[in-house]
């Protein structure tokens, strides 16, 4: 009997898990270039052990949290330094000697005409070299589906790159919807991608989905506690027929 308490015990610790997920989810469905994560369980005993061992009783836990990369809407600003991916790959950012990928493309221009994210990211081109457009300032800014710049109808030196990487599993989500490599990936330029400017990409939160699934998760947390208090009652009536005996 103890067996099955903690059966659902690890049951209602993995769906509190799941639940603070989804509002994570949730919290970001209005941040531009966020991407929403899935969490996937497990049995933590194998089958052999779950029939010698737990009596045909298992414990569930949480397998891994990963990232779905799926592409969010395209939401048009009309913000000449409002970029947006339209495919696969990512902007590719640093501060100091921090590196970070993003899908969020909204940039503004430094009084260096340094191309910059809203936290003071530098934009980078082909080569890791940052995007510098000099004295671009009050003037027209076209960018085309390759990332080829042009200032007033004139092509600049800059083009904006879109990076790929070896392994989307070693991105690491640090917040405003960034991600830095961990150890063992790497990264390279794409050859075949599609700028979208004056526009943005958005969430790929599905408000609807999540809603529906935080409320099948609460349900299974809520069937997970009144299991445990079944056996907390069952627990009771045990001890009060061993005083009677």
């Amino acid at each position: 009997m103890v067996s099955g308490k903690y059966s659902a015990l690890s049951g209602a610790i993995a769906r509190e898990q799941a639940m603070g997920n989804i509002a994570a989810n949730l919290a970001n469905v209005s941040t531009t270039g966020f991407k929403k994560n899935r969490i996937s369980f497990e049995s933590v005993l194998n089958d052999a052990k779950q029939i010698t061992d737990a009596g045909g009783i298992n414990y569930s836990r949480i397998r891994k949290i990963g990232t779905d990369f799926g592409q969010g809407g395209i939401q048009e600003t009309g913000s000449e330094l409002d970029l947006a991916i339209a495919g696969d790959g990512f902007f590719k950012i640093r501060k100091g000697n921090d590196t970070f990928y993003t899908r969020s493309g909204h940039f503004t221009l430094d009084e260096n005409g340094m191309v910059k994210t809203e936290y003071g990211f530098n934009l980078l081109a082909g080569g890791n070299q940052p995007v510098q457009l000099p004295d671009a300032a009050g003037k027209i800014i076209s960018i085309d589906d390759n990332g080829n710049i042009a200032i007033n109808g004139e092509i600049s030196d800059s083009q904006i790159q879109i990076y790929s990487v070896n392994d989307d599993k070693l991105l690491k989500q640090v917040g405003n919807s960034l991600f830095q490599l961990e150890q063992g990936g790497t990264d390279q330029g794409v050859d075949d991608f599609r700028i979208v400017q004056g526009s943005l990409e958005t969430s790929n939160v599905n408000m609807m989905e999540e809603m529906a699934l935080m409320i099948n998760t609460q349900r299974k947390f809520e069937a997970d506690l009144k299991i445990m208090e079944n056996y907390s009652k069952l627990g009771d009536k045990q001890n009060e027929l061993g005083s009677i005996s």
